[in-house]
C-alpha cells in the first residue's frame, strides 16, 4: 500500500501545479469529434474519484462482497459541464478528492484488502485490486492530459527496508503474489519475489540484478545454468530467458529492474 499512497501523493501535488502551463484553449481544444479535452479529462478523473471513494469506504463497512456499480461516464462529463469549468477550480476539486482518498487509503487495514469485490461485468476481484485499478486508470489519464508520464517521485520517503519488513509486505499481498513492489525510483523500481514450487517469469524489457536473500537452486540465464545460494547477486540483461530452477521451499530474493 506504501507504493500507492507515495504515488498518490506525488500526483496530488504535481498534477495542479503542472496544469498552470496550459492556456485555456489548450485546456479546452477537443483533439477529435467524440474526444474530451484536457479540462474534460480531468473533469471525469473528478467524477471517478467520486465513485471510487465512496466504493473504498463502503467496502470497509461491510464483510460481504461488495457490488460494484457501473456509471455513465460520458453522461456525467456531460451533466457536470467540465468544459465550461475553470481549469483551476477543477483542479483544486480533484486534488482535494484524492486527498480524502489518501486519508482513507493510509488508515486502511492491511486484513482488508483481500475483501472481495464483485465487478459490474459479474467477476470477482478484490479490494487491494480496485485500489491499484484506480491508480493506473488515474495515470493512465493524466497521461493524455500531460502528453507524457508525470516526473515519478524522486525517491520514496521509504528509501531502507528490512528483509523481515519486505518479506511481510510479501505475506500480506491481496492477491497472493509472488512479488510485491517496495521502492520506486525513476525507471528504477525494487521488488522481492518469492516464487512457489515454479519460477513462471519471462524475459523483462529492463535489465535486472537479483540478490538472493534465502535458500539454494540452479539459475537459468541465457542457456546457461549454474547453483546459486543465499547472499549470491545475478545479473540478467534486458530481454533475456531466465529463471530459477529446482530451488527450496524458503527461496526469497530481492529484484532491482533499471
Amino acid at each position: 500500500m506504501h507504493h500507492i499512497t507515495t504515488r498518490l501523493q506525488h500526483l496530488i501535488n504535481e498534477v495542479p501545479r503542472q496544469l498552470q502551463a496550459y492556456t485555456p484553449a489548450e485546456m479546452i481544444h477537443r483533439p477529435a469529434p467524440g474526444k474530451w479535452s484536457k479540462r474534460e479529462i480531468l473533469g471525469h478523473l473528478c467524477d471517478s474519484a467520486l465513485h471510487n471513494w465512496q466504493r473504498f469506504c463502503l467496502a470497509l463497512q461491510t464483510e460481504e462482497p461488495l457490488q460494484i456499480a457501473r456509471y455513465q461516464q460520458e453522461a456525467l462529463v456531460a451533466l457536470n459541464n467540465w468544459q465550461e469549468q475553470p481549469t483551476g477550480q477543477i483542479a483544486t476539486l480533484w486534488a482535494s478528492m484524492n486527498a480524502q482518498i489518501l486519508a482513507v487509503l493510509k488508515q486502511m487495514p492491511t486484513e482488508k484488502l483481500p475483501q472481495l469485490i464483485v465487478l459490474p461485468d459479474g467477476t470477482q476481484a478484490t479490494l487491494g485490486f480496485l485500489i491499484e485499478d484506480y491508480l493506473a486508470h488515474l495515470e493512465h489519464h493524466l497521461n493524455q492530459v500531460f502528453a507524457e508520464q508525470i516526473t515519478p517521485p524522486s525517491m520514496s520517503d521509504r528509501w531502507k527496508i528490512g528483509t523481515e519488513e519486505a518479506m511481510s509486505i510479501l505475506r500480506a499481498h491481496p492477491d497472493g503474489k509472488s512479488f510485491a513492489t517496495l521502492l520506486e525510483h525513476g525507471k528504477m523500481y525494487v521488488e522481492v519475489y518469492q516464487p512457489k514450487r515454479v519460477d513462471l517469469q519471462k524475459p523483462h524489457d529492463q535489465d535486472e540484478i537479483y540478490v538472493v536473500i534465502s535458500g539454494t537452486g540452479t539459475f537459468f540465464n541465457n542457456g546457461e545454468r549454474r547453483p546459486f545460494a543465499a547472499g549470491d547477486l545475478i545479473f540478467v540483461p534486458a530481454g533475456v530467458e531466465h529463471r530459477f530452477e529446482d530451488f527450496t521451499d524458503d527461496f526469497a530474493t530481492w529484484v532491482v529492474f533499471y
